[in-house]
C-alpha cells in the first residue's frame, strides 16, 4: 500500500510541476523593489527586472551611461500598450504606448523571432538607439543590436525605430490588431515625435519575451 501511495504522489507531482514552474517564471521580478507606479502602468515585473539587469551590464561593459531605458514587452498583444520609456535618473515613466512587431512574427501576438535578413520578424534582446536619419517613414532612429546571434544583424536588416500610420490604436478596433512592420518597433506618430530627440544616442531598448533560449544565453543577463 505504501508503495502504491508513493507512486500516486510522484504522479501527482509530475502533473503539478509544469504549473509550478510556469507560475514561478511569470512572477520573476515581482518583488518589493518593483515601483508601484510601474505596476500601475501595466509593466511586467519580469520584463523590467531583466531590462534593468541588462542595461546595467551594458553600461559597465561599454563604460557609458544612458539616460533612458525603453522596454517592449512582446509577451503582450499588439492591442495593449507594451512600449515603456523609463528615465534612468529618477526611474520615472516618460511614456507608455502601442508598438508594432514584424509581420512574420505573428498576428496580434508575437510567436516567432529571428535575426535573419529579410525574415520580416522582430528580434529579441538589447539594442542601442543610435543616430537619426530621414527615410521612408520620415525621421527614424538606427538601432544597433547588442545580443550576438539574437539581434546583431539589426543594421544589415535596417531595423530602426520609426513612426508609421499603421501604428494606430484605431486599427485595433477595426482589424483586431495593430499593423505590422518588417521587424522594426514602429510607434504612433505623436509618441515617436515627442521622444525621438530625447532617446537618440542616449537610450537602450530591450525587446522582451519569456523565451528560455534567449533569457538563458544573453551575455547581458549573466
Amino acid at each position: 500500500m505504501r508503495i502504491y501511495q508513493n507512486v500516486l504522489k510522484m504522479a501527482f507531482m509530475a502533473v503539478l510541476l509544469p504549473f509550478i514552474l510556469s507560475s514561478s517564471a511569470n512572477t520573476e521580478g515581482n518583488n518589493d523593489n518593483f515601483p508601484e507606479r510601474f505596476r500601475m502602468s501595466g509593466m511586467n515585473p519580469a520584463a523590467y527586472a531583466y531590462a534593468l539587469k541588462g542595461v546595467n551590464s551594458i553600461e559597465d561593459s561599454l563604460n557609458k551611461k544612458f539616460r533612458y531605458l525603453a522596454v517592449v514587452d512582446f509577451s503582450k498583444p499588439s492591442t495593449e500598450k507594451r512600449f515603456y520609456l523609463i528615465d534612468l535618473i529618477d526611474t520615472s515613466i516618460v511614456c507608455t504606448d502601442y508598438v508594432c512587431h514584424g509581420k512574420h512574427s505573428g498576428e496580434n501576438f508575437t510567436t516567432s523571432f529571428s535575426n535573419e535578413v529579410e525574415s520580416n520578424k522582430s528580434s529579441l534582446g538589447f539594442y542601442m538607439l543610435s543616430e537619426t536619419y530621414t527615410g521612408q517613414h520620415g525621421l527614424s532612429i538606427r538601432m544597433d543590436g547588442l545580443d550576438k546571434g539574437f539581434n546583431d544583424n539589426a543594421r544589415k536588416r535596417a531595423i530602426v525605430m520609426h513612426t508609421a500610420d499603421y501604428a494606430d490604436e484605431k486599427l485595433c478596433k477595426t482589424q483586431g490588431r495593430l499593423g505590422r512592420s518588417l521587424g522594426c518597433p514602429a510607434l504612433p506618430v505623436s509618441t515617436f515625435t515627442t521622444i525621438a530627440p530625447q532617446v537618440t544616442n542616449n537610450a537602450v531598448i530591450f525587446h522582451y519575451y519569456p523565451d528560455n533560449n534567449y533569457l538563458n544565453n544573453s551575455v547581458w543577463l549573466h
